[in-house]
């Protein structure tokens, strides 16, 4: 439960930075007409070379974080928290269909 709040907080945390890269980052692929292949690409791409700065740039080893695990475990977590939601948001019909 603890994680789950963790993750529900960070997500709030990060909503409006998140909404802004996503519509710049749409900007971007409508101008370069990228197919869904080349956008998870590019994701990729600028992921990677935000974790290879983090390390090149932190010298104390104890300080470095293994950020694909760091990642896949955020990336996972807010797929089920999204889930959750998008659950909790579904109306709940009586036995009538109201």
């Amino acid at each position: 439960m603890d994680e789950l709040l963790e993750f529900s907080e960070l997500q709030e945390r990060t909503k409006d930075a998140a909404e802004e890269l996503e519509s710049s980052f749409m900007k971007i692929l409508e101008e370069h007409e990228l197919e869904t292949k080349e956008v998870l690409f590019t994701l990729a791409r600028v992921a990677d070379s935000f974790i290879r700065m983090h390390e090149d740039f932190t010298f104390d080893e104890s300080k470095r974080i293994d950020a694909e695990a760091i990642f896949n475990d955020y990336f996972l977590a807010c797929r089920d928290l999204q889930e959750s939601q998008e659950k909790d948001d579904e109306p709940i019909l009586d036995g009538q269909g109201n």
